[in-house]
């Protein structure tokens, strides 16, 4: 037997929090709006019944104004889930309210979520959860992000209302276990579903925000001051800091330049012991296979391994430190506030913040920035912003902007890890620079157009959970992004390695693609073996280095990408690194967003030209 369960709530509730929780899945989650952007899919069994879960995006209305509004009403329309919970959000429960009632008019089996209640219970909040259950007859589960126990309850309440009509009773076996029944589930007080006619079904009436057909009196605002209790206490203004005139760029550029400044200090001496570990681990693996031919060892040994290890010591150390700082400003809630700053900017070139917004999701992952675009209404705005994602570093590009920050600018090694910081975040400033332009001109230009609105509900600053943050930002992203690296690299390796050893008129084939793009990449102030690279790390931007080292062979010390890169060659590939074509994986994104040939392509070449212009820009400064 199959039951379906959809989610429904406003945006930023902590709904996909509640249903990583019930199904186990992994979903990413932050603390900031429009992180779902399609439905998600997950289940769970319970007592040899399966639950097939559904997330929806996050809406205010299902009155279809926005894309996730109409796809959330078009799927509770159309697919008539066996249940469905309403996820409310108990600090601010009014707002909560007026999409509950729309949903209790539309679905005759609804159970409310009460989140973050223990957030409520800071603020001095204590909402009546029998009295909002007598309310909307529906059955209310307090539920918080610290409790096991009450998912548990959530998902037996879940299971109860889909099994039967009468009212939600708990059984002795569950009492036992001392689990509190739902407010306003229990025998006494627990009203039968309301079913909705016919007549309303097939009109597919969809009552007024904040109206609701079980108490037509009722609104959102007077339900909620029915139903919350307690002496809500004054919260601490920090926007005024955070958002102020003369404050909020300051604190912008240092909170980056503080990531950056970690990420740069901390990773040095774990990429060296990285190094030396996968070195003697080599030298081992060498006498273990000694007695294999001398061609198959040195595939395995120099191209496989030799990749491999680059890819994960170059990478792993800054990316574990740079994404649990990256998710721990998530988590505090300031990556919408920094959307918030761009909106002004953002809106002179004729777009708006909920591309910043965008932006910031490219800095983990382009592909995820152009998928995170759909929460743009406006057409041409969204594609403004899928075009101009890849403008932004992602992180398979950082570590070979930090390898670049130190070769740049302290060849000694006597480089201090603030000045390595700092040309990091000019990197990034000059990155929000160059998208900046560049969607003035898309939107002066193919994409001229209407220009929409931007409403953004800021979230309250909340206290990171440490150990829930590690764990996404370990699991989730890192081993995540190291081991889709890794799998591009092992046979990327065996490649190279074959190229390397196929003559073509007694030279190397790999040296004569080389030496082909040389006049080329003269023109951009790199070498031919760089722009091979860059080429051939079309699959993942993080097979650069590695891939580098391999092609220059013997002309290069072991190890040693000092001297791939003088002076001036270190500062054009730089460049070059923050803007070229998008990987493999962003540019399928683009296309399953827009199904256009056209549009994938241009996202491709758009990157390139500035790339090309400004290299190009950068090597006649270098030469004068």
């Amino acid at each position: 037997m199959t039951i379906t369960v959809a989610f429904a709530g406003n945006p930023n509730v902590g709904k996909s929090t509640v249903f990583n929780a019930l199904t186990g899945l992994r979903q990413h989650t932050g603390n900031w709006t429009g992180k779902t952007v399609a439905p998600a899919a997950g289940r769970w069994r319970l007592e040899g019944t399966v639950y097939e879960a559904v997330d929806l995006p996050g809406v205010y209305s299902l009155s279809g104004g926005t894309p996730e509004e109409r796809l959330a009403s078009d799927y509770l329309m159309t697919h008539s889930p066996d249940v469905l919970v309403a996820v409310l959000d108990a600090t601010a429960l009014e707002r909560s309210l007026e999409l509950a009632l729309e949903l209790r008019a539309l679905h005759p089996r609804m159970v409310l979520c009460l989140n973050l209640t223990d957030e409520a219970q800071r603020l001095g909040l204590r909402p009546d959860c029998a009295a909002l259950a007598k309310a909307l007859r529906a059955p209310v589960v307090p539920t918080r992000a610290d409790q096991k126990q009450s998912y548990e309850l959530l998902r037996r309440t879940v299971a109860l209302l889909a099994s039967a009509t009468a009212p939600v009773i708990l059984s002795e076996a569950e009492r036992s276990r001392r689990i509190r029944p739902p407010c306003g589930g229990g025998a006494a007080d627990a009203p039968a579903p309301v079913i909705l006619s016919e007549a309303e079904r097939s009109r597919r009436i969809r009552p007024p925000c904040g109206q609701a057909t079980v108490s037509p009196q009722v609104t959102a605002s007077q339900l909620a001051r029915r139903v919350m209790g307690g002496s809500p206490r004054p919260r601490r203004d920090w926007d005024r800091i955070f958002l102020g005139k003369w404050t909020a760029w300051p604190i912008l550029l240092l909170l980056l330049f503080a990531v950056f400044y970690l990420t740069v200090r901390g990773a040095n001496l774990p990429s060296a012991l990285l190094e030396a570990g996968f070195s003697r681990l080599g030298e081992r693996l060498a006498a273990l296979l000694s007695d294999l031919p001398p061609t198959l060892r040195s595939l395995l040994l120099d191209g496989i391994y030799g990749t491999t290890t680059r890819v994960i010591a170059v990478m792993l150390p800054p990316m574990a430190i740079f994404f649990p700082l990256f998710s721990l400003l998530e988590d505090l809630g300031f990556l919408p506030r920094a959307a918030l700053l761009m909106d002004r900017p953002f809106a002179a070139c004729g777009s708006c913040g909920r591309q910043g917004l965008c932006m910031c999701m490219g800095l983990g992952c382009n592909a995820v920035g152009v998928t995170g675009c759909r929460i743009i209404p406006n057409e041409k705005e969204r594609l403004a912003a899928i075009l101009t994602n890849a403008l932004v570093p992602c992180n398979g590009r950082f570590p070979t902007l930090i390898l670049l920050a130190g070769l740049l600018l302290g060849r000694d090694g006597s480089l201090p890890a603030a000045a390595q910081a700092g040309f990091l975040t000019a990197c990034l400033a000059l990155s929000c620079a160059v998208t900046l332009g560049t969607t003035l001109l898309l939107r002066r230009s193919v994409l001229r157009g209407e220009e929409a609105s931007f409403v953004l509900e800021l979230p309250p600053f909340r206290r990171p959970r440490v150990g829930r943050l590690l764990l996404r930002s370990l699991l989730d992203r890192t081993l995540r992004v190291l081991g889709r690296a890794v799998t591009v690299a092992a046979p990327a390796g065996a490649v190279i390695w074959l190229l390397d050893r196929l003559p073509v008129g007694g030279r190397p084939l790999l040296s004569l693609l080389a030496a082909g793009l040389d006049p080329v990449a003269a023109l951009l102030g790199l070498t031919g073996t760089l722009l091979l690279a860059f080429l051939l790390s079309f699959p993942a931007n993080e097979l650069l280095i590695p891939l580098a080292l391999m092609i220059a062979g013997p002309t290069v010390a072991a190890g040693d990408p000092a001297a791939l890169f003088p002076a001036g060659t270190a500062l054009c590939a730089a460049v070059f690194t923050l803007f070229h074509w998008p990987c493999s994986t962003t540019v399928l994104t683009v296309w399953h967003e827009t199904k256009s040939l056209k549009w994938t392509l241009l996202s491709v070449l758009l990157p390139t030209a500035v790339g090309v212009l400004l290299c190009a820009g950068v090597n006649l400064l270098v030469h004068l």
